[in-house]
Formats: C-alpha cells, structure tokens, sequence
C-alpha cells in the first residue's frame, strides 16, 4: 500500500497519558463535573458542543500558565519523536488529529516534529481562561474533519493512514485507507482496524506503514 500520509491521535497514542480534558478537571479539581457532563453526553442529554462549553466553562478565570504546568509534564510515548522523523526521512507526510486541545497538541506537534495539526481551540486572553473552545473535533467526529487535512496536503485518504487508540478513533478508521490502532483501549478498538500493534514503542507501527521495515 502505498502511503504518503500519517495521522496521528494524541492522547494515549503520541503521549503515554490519558486525555487531557481530564487531567485539566483533575489539575483544577473539576472531575465530579466533568463525569457528569460526560455521562450526560454518553446519555444523549446534551450535544458534544454543550459538553466541551460545559467543561471549559468550568476552567474560567484559571491562568493559561495552569494549564501548561499539565502540558510541560506529559510524557511522549516511546519512540514518538523516532517514528515521526523516520516517516519524514522516507518521505512520508504527518498531522494530528485530535479531540483534545489545542495548547497540548501544538506542544506535541512540536515536540516531535509533526506538519500539520487540527484540534480543539481552548480560548484564553492575557493568559486567563475565557471558559470558551472552539469545537473543530468532535468526539468521535474526526471521520468528519480528516478530509480538511487531506486537501491541505493534497493526498487522498486512501493513500492515508490513521494512527489512534480510542473509540473515539473508531469513525475516522473507516475512511481512510489504512487503521492502525496501537495499544487500543479495548476490543471494539482493535476490531475496527486494519492492523493492531500492541507494543511499548510506537515505531511498532513502521513495518505496516513503511515496506523496507517489513520482515
């Protein structure tokens, strides 16, 4: 197959951490509202975009410098900055694609060296929270955004690859032309992709995107 674009999750794919909406209602101990904003979503009680104005607005009035002490202590996954630098030496193209927030996954863009990046923006003026994002991805929507990053670079999706972990990767598996799903949450995960790669390094991936690799 021949592949000219990887995409990549963020949380738990890229990182070794859980999402980082949650770590920030940990950081600002507003986790007893964020699990009932989420079981509201999962319910069918509010949309994705009550959901994620309900948790930002919980953040108000906090400083950006808060958020970033959560950001400068997430750890990259093993082999990240590897696996991101050997697609580029063969020519290969890389985004994000995340449901997250825009302050983790430009770091991590950065980080290791990613071209492109498309999130969630978490709004803040003079560096304090507004209590305000603005919604690019939807849990479990990036089915419905990963055509813009396509078109940015030109490459169709089927000569594209997706990288991911979680049920909220599930949508955008389908459309692309190769789903690797590394280290998936659970079964469903696994069984929605392509290729399962279940390995503590992520340069696991290579052989199935990349044919020199391939034994």
């Amino acid at each position: 197959m021949d592949i000219r674009l990887v995409i990549f999750d963020v949380d738990g794919t890229l990182t070794k951490h859980s999402s980082v909406w949650w770590r920030l209602h940990e950081q600002f101990e507003t986790t007893v509202e964020g699990k009932l904003y989420y079981n509201q979503y999962f319910a069918g009680e509010i949309t994705y975009d009550e959901w994620a104005d309900l948790d930002a607005g919980l953040w108000k009035g906090r400083t950006l410098e808060e958020v970033m002490k959560v950001v400068m202590s997430t750890q990259l996954a093993p082999g990240a900055k590897e696996v991101i630098q050997t697609l580029k030496d063969h020519g290969l193209t890389t985004a994000i694609l995340s449901g997250g927030l825009d302050v983790m996954a430009n770091d991590i863009g950065r980080r290791v060296g990613i071209d492109y990046v498309l999130t969630n923006i978490l709004r803040h003026e003079d560096g304090i929270l507004t209590g305000g994002v603005d919604n690019l991805v939807a849990w479990g929507g990036k089915a419905d955004v990963v055509h813009q990053i396509s078109k940015h670079f030109e490459i169709p999706l089927e000569k594209t690859a997706f990288v991911g972990d979680g049920r909220n990767d599930m949508s955008v598996f389908k459309v692309v032309g190769l789903s690797i799903a590394y280290n998936p949450e659970d079964q469903d995960v696994a069984d929605a992709a392509n290729v399962v790669v279940r390995e503590d390094d992520l340069r696991g991936i290579l052989p199935h995107v990349i044919s020199e690799f391939q034994l």
